[in-house]
């Protein structure tokens, strides 16, 4: 029988809760710092009576129709903000965060090649290493490239691995923020 060990792990956790609270209220000020040195540009950009200024791409994680809905509000977008809850201020701040480009830059720094074409040259070198291998992480290191995408690739030139092929796993987890992001979203219409 395994030892339950969640007690340890959850009093392990608690213990972190106040260096938590202190990152989680640093971002809240340098996201709130952030909106308010915008919300001067826009200010000053009406009032020299430039009118007609859009959003064409992403800004501080936020699509640009979140933007122009955050900017397009009356009032200040920074008293707006204050008065979000604190669930709705954490998805905020994860936009903000750019949370999924950081998750991106981290499996590119660790899989260079990772989302990127792969060449018939790979193919071929793959196709020949493939039988030889000595693991999958040898394969992964060779092409710059996770396991899956490896066994992934595998699959679709044909070859059938079987039980080695094992499930599938994802960059993204059901259940991140991209939900708290799109609830914030509707609240913010």
């Amino acid at each position: 029988m395994k030892r339950d060990i969640s007690e340890e792990a959850v009093m392990i956790t608690d213990m972190m809760a106040p260096h938590r609270s202190i990152v989680y209220d640093a971002v809240t000020d340098i996201m709130l710092e952030a909106f308010e040195e915008l919300s001067a540009f826009l200010n000053d950009r009406n009032l020299s009576g430039e009118e007609g200024w859009t959003f064409n791409r992403q800004v501080c994680g936020f699509r640009p129709e979140q933007m122009e809905r955050i900017y397009g509000m009356a009032g200040e977008p920074v008293a707006w903000l204050s008065g979000l809850t604190e669930g709705e201020k954490f998805a905020l701040m994860m936009a903000f965060m750019d949370w999924d480009r950081l998750r991106m830059k981290e499996f590119r720094n660790r899989y260079p090649r990772s989302f990127t074409k792969w060449d018939p040259a790979e193919d071929e070198a793959l196709l020949e290493m493939y039988p030889n291998r000595t693991s999958w992480r040898e394969l992964s290191s060779h092409f710059g490239r996770n396991v899956n995408a490896v066994k992934l690739r595998l699959q679709h030139l044909g070859v059938d691995l079987g039980a080695e092929a094992g499930r599938a796993r994802y960059l993204r987890r059901p259940g991140t923020h991209a939900a708290a992001m799109a609830k914030v979203g509707n609240k913010v219409e």
